[in-house]
């Protein structure tokens, strides 16, 4: 197929050489920019070469998404819609040589306010041994605010989002285990500038490292520099995204 674009994940030295690709992701837009079809290709290779699949309708919500570690194991995600075009089910399997098929079914639950706008979602699951909710609320314009992932009475995610006048400036994602608090703030086209990773540390809470996003001194290129902390230490790495098209086969789900 031809892809739109082509973005290269690398490792850069202080000299802005390359050191390595740590991954490539090719993307396929429709004519108004909406993402259509992704391809991820993880490296170098480790114990298996990583590859996910997307496939996304035209709202960009996603439909089919193929995971392969290796040729031993590889998952699949899909959704459903009802005729309002509104995810309503999902479900996850998981394919491993050596054992059965582990099939994991989502129910969503969408509650609206008396205007007829969502308010929440609840996500629902439940296999033999565990039940989980993914819990999300809802601002007045439809966007999440608020958020939970409980997995048998467990919470084990919480985030939160903030926004002005319409577009996200920042989001908060704290898990439990191991424990790690993750702060993003992003410019006025919702493209991240900033995130600070918090971890905890003999009981106290640390800043533990803080990666700035920098897209405006370079054309098609955007620059990561992070700097950890605990262990006084910068690394950089570039995303770079080439426009021109690629032509490979488009696998069918």
């Amino acid at each position: 197929m031809k892809f739109s674009k082509t973005t290269f994940e690398v490792s850069i030295d202080d000299n802005e050489n390359i050191i390595d690709t740590i991954s490539i992701v090719k993307t396929k837009t429709d004519k108004n920019e909406k993402i259509l079809y992704t391809l991820i290709e993880y490296l170098p290779k480790v114990d298996g070469q990583p590859i996910q699949q997307s496939y996304f309708r035209n709202d960009e919500d996603l439909f089919y998404r193929e995971t392969k570690i290796n040729e031993e194991y590889k998952s699949i995600f899909q959704t459903f819609v009802n005729k309002d075009n509104e995810i309503v089910n999902a479900q996850m399997i998981s394919i491993a040589s050596e054992s059965p098929n582990d099939t994991i079914s989502m129910n969503y639950d969408y509650k609206y306010d008396s205007d007829g706008k969502k308010e929440s979602l609840f996500i629902t699951s439940k296999t033999d041994s565990i039940n989980s909710l993914d819990y999300t609320e809802y601002n007045k314009k439809g966007k999440p605010v608020l958020g939970y992932l409980i997995f048998d009475n467990d919470t084990l995610q919480k985030r939160k989002m903030k926004y002005l006048n319409g577009k996200m400036i920042e989001s908060t994602y704290e898990f439990k285990e191991p424990f790690r608090i993750t702060i993003s703030t992003y410019d006025s086209n919702e493209k991240i500038k900033s995130e600070i990773l918090y971890l905890k540390i003999n009981d106290t809470i640390k800043k533990a490292s803080e990666s700035i996003y920098e897209n405006s001194k370079y054309e098609n290129t955007e620059l990561i520099i992070t700097k950890d902390i605990l262990n006084d230490t910068v690394t950089k790495k570039k995303l770079i995204t080439v426009h021109n098209n690629v032509n490979e086969s488009k696998p069918k789900p």
